[in-house]
């Protein structure tokens, strides 16, 4: 099993935290600010507004800026409630829903963000091969992206500077671009009209929405930042708040300046608008490569905390200068996007780059709505969100992802599922805490509120064990097998054994530590209670008077074998509070002999004497029989009467009860003349070769003279049913049989 502890957010020499980091404008406004001025801004706004419409595109942009602010409220409410350490949104992801949930969606987050660097290097390159045709785009972009790797490979100080210089000459282009006049008309012998619309809306957002995102890039560089906690609300809102008000400005100029045939037909409308038509170049130039520049900054982030996690090969989070920087990581960034940049298009990359940003910002959606509804003590975010706001941000990106394309939905979420479960099987263990055991208490009580106001017997009815035997593994894995084999995925198991008061809560807590790590390494359900008593029988006492909340008591108490000796008279005493208590009474007899398989039928011994007995035999026989191990073995229900027409009339009974509980049982009956030969000698001779038989047992007396008598019955059951596998079954009244059973 594999510990891993929590990522901090330095991970270079003593004197890091006396290196420049970075403010909220250099080191969040600035880069978000870039990576929403992308690609798309320059080279395919003008191409979607001409082919939907200008209505449609005012609600494609606000619905994508929309989902983009609702995951920035919560994002940053996230932030200012955790520390937030390298990785940026991994980081968030992982800590707030656990190492597995972590992993499914940051492996994706790292690949997406990889593939952004392509995207933008792409659409750099379709810009220049404008202007210079002998270029060829791939050529351009991959040039490009090896120029760029070398910045950010070299200093993460240095890429942040130039990003300063590409965002003073994106705003300019705006500005050439907002005081630009009409379009010179197009030259009828060189215009070739656009082809006719074959997208529908949702295909056009999904183009259109990476316009939208990046936010998270300034979180991937948390760890570079003076004060995240204040940095990140402030610098992502703003940025977002200001990108979507210049993609409304810039909707509506364009709509209002340039035929619709045209834009869709010119993706470089945006040069033939502005007043100085250079500065479009510039300002394409500028979003594409600090799009790309901002992505192979926070990439290799993300890699390296994944990898720090130990969710990755440990080399990628290898640190590098002052700053730690992830050089390593930054390689393999470069050569996902190199792969991208050679393979793929705008067109081809922006669907799936939508698909899984929209995952990743639905569940961080959902992490920071549950986290506020559920109210845990330690969720205190200096940057409040309502939970209602969070989870409608979180169901718009399911939502969006569905009308998108259905098929890609289902096969990206069947892809994070596959990557949860498999680090799940993994069986990584994280030194932090997350959501989950939060969202698990949550639900708990209500659920266990609920159940304590319902009235009566219930068809709901399941198995709540509590399960007497040794502290160790090795002398009560029998009777835990057992109990397992029934309750597993359809009851409860406590497993409660008894120490000496000399030992100390330490050595006890250790001990429980150890018999949990084991049960679950052999997939066992099971609570552990380790108790101190001065005597094994007033610690049951205990239990069974005590032991539970509210509607969650155990209804069946199991006992690893019948009492011995003098200490016969303390297990009776211990029989007859459980039953007074209406606790059903199961006791193994040579338990070590039980099968576990079912290469062996089990046997229910009929008896009409005491048919709770045996109708409770049923029902633990039928929901042993649906366990996965057992689902062979037959229920033979064996009855032994006196005479040839008792056994006509038995054998009716028996297979009446078959077809009316519904319960497939075979039904054997015996016939003994011979009352000299003992009940208990048949059963041993016709179930020798059982994996289980269920006998019904006698319940305890009320009048404590009659208790020698129990004892000497309790004596005669070990003597005579030695060596056979051996249940012995007491249902109380506490059972509603007839409920269950109707």
């Amino acid at each position: 099993m594999n510990v891993i502890a929590p990522t901090n957010n330095d991970t270079s020499t003593p004197d890091v935290g006396e290196t420049k980091k970075f403010g909220t404008f250099l080191g969040v406004f600035v880069p978000c600010i870039l990576m929403l001025f992308g690609v798309i801004i320059f080279l395919r706004l003008g191409w979607v507004v001409g082919l939907v419409g200008i209505s449609e595109t005012l609600i494609i942009v606000t619905l994508a800026a929309l989902i983009a602010l609702v995951t920035t409220l919560s994002m940053s409410a996230i932030a200012t409630n955790i520390e937030v350490g390298k990785g940026g949104m991994y980081y968030m992801l992982s800590r707030s829903l656990g190492i597995e949930a972590g992993g499914a969606l940051g492996i994706p987050l790292f690949f997406r963000q990889s593939l952004t660097i392509a995207f933008c290097c792409i659409g750099f390159g379709e810009s220049l091969h404008d202007l210079v045709p002998a270029w060829s785009i791939t050529n351009i972009g991959i040039i490009t992206l090896c120029i760029l790797t070398t910045l950010a490979y070299t200093s993460v100080s240095g890429a942040l500077k130039v990003q300063i210089a590409i965002f003073i000459a994106i705003l300019f282009s705006l500005i050439s671009f907002f005081t630009g006049g009409d379009v010179p008309p197009m030259d009828p012998a060189t215009f070739t009209p656009p082809p006719l619309n074959t997208l529908g809306f949702w295909s056009v957002f999904a183009i259109f929405f990476p316009a939208m995102t990046g936010m998270e890039s300034s979180v991937s560089l948390s760890g570079d930042l003076k004060n995240p906690s204040r940095s990140l609300p402030i610098g992502t809102i703003s940025a977002t708040l200001t990108a979507y008000l210049i993609y409304v400005g810039m909707c509506l100029f364009l709509a209002y300046k340039v035929p619709m045939d045209r834009l869709v037909a010119d993706p470089l409308i945006m040069q033939d608008i502005a007043s100085i038509p250079s500065l479009i170049i510039v300002g394409i130039w500028g979003a594409t490569l600090s799009s790309a520049l901002g992505g192979l900054l926070g990439a290799p982030r993300t890699l390296q905390a994944i990898s720090d996690d130990g969710l990755a090969p440990k080399i990628f989070g290898k640190p590098f200068g002052a700053l730690g920087e992830p050089r390593i990581a930054t390689l393999a960034t470069f050569g996902i996007a190199l792969f991208g940049t050679y393979f793929g298009s705008i067109n081809i990359l922006a669907p799936l780059l939508t698909m899984v940003s929209l995952i990743c910002y639905g569940t961080l959606n959902l992490s920071a709505g549950l986290e506020t509804l559920m109210a845990n003590p330690s969720w205190r975010p200096r940057f409040k969100v309502h939970w209602g706001i969070s989870l409608s941000g979180a169901l718009l990106c399911l939502i969006a992802m569905l009308m998108i394309d259905a098929g890609s939905a289902i096969l990206c979420i069947m892809l994070v599922t596959f990557i949860y479960f498999f680090v799940r099987q993994r069986q990584y263990e994280s030194s932090w805490t997350d959501i989950r055991d939060g969202i698990l208490l949550f639900f708990s009580r209500s659920a266990i509120y609920r159940l304590a106001l319902s009235d009566g017997p219930s068809k709901s009815w399941r198995p709540h064990f509590l399960v007497f035997t040794e502290p160790s593994i090795e002398q009560s894995t029998a009777v835990l097998n057992f109990a397992q084999g029934i309750s597993r995925s359809k009851g409860f198991l406590t497993m409660a054994s008894f120490v000496t008061p000399e030992m100390g809560s330490v050595k006890r807590k250790e001990l429980s530590d150890s018999l949990m790590a084991r049960f679950k390494k052999d997939n066992i359900d099971a609570l552990v209670q380790i108790k101190k008593a001065e005597k094994v029988n007033s610690g049951m006492y205990s239990m069974i008077e005590y032991y539970g909340i509210g509607p969650l008591v155990p209804n069946t108490i199991v006992f690893g074998g019948l009492g011995k000796g003098d200490k016969t008279i303390d297990f009776v005493n211990v029989l007859r509070l459980a039953y007074q208590n209406k606790h059903n009474i199961v006791i193994l007899n040579e338990a070590e002999k039980l099968a576990t398989d079912d290469s062996n039928d089990l046997h229910f011994w009929w008896d009409d004497q005491h048919k709770n007995n045996s109708e409770f035999m049923l029902v633990l026989g039928y929901m042993l029989q649906l366990n996965f191990k057992r689902k062979n073995s037959k229920i033979c229900t064996k009855a032994i009467v006196q005479n040839e027409f008792e056994r006509i009339e038995m054998q009716k009974q028996l297979s009446h009860i078959s077809l009316t509980k519904r319960i497939a049982i075979n039904a054997e009956v015996y016939v003994s003349a011979d009352l000299s030969e003992s009940k208990e000698d048949l059963i041993k001779e016709f179930s020798r070769n059982a994996g289980m038989v269920f006998v019904g047992l006698k319940p305890p007396p009320k009048d404590t003279s009659k208790m020698d008598a129990y004892i000497v019955y309790l004596q005669g059951l070990a003597k005579n049913f030695e060596g056979l596998p051996l249940a012995l079954v007491l249902s109380s009244d506490g059972t509603p049989l007839d409920t269950i059973l109707e």
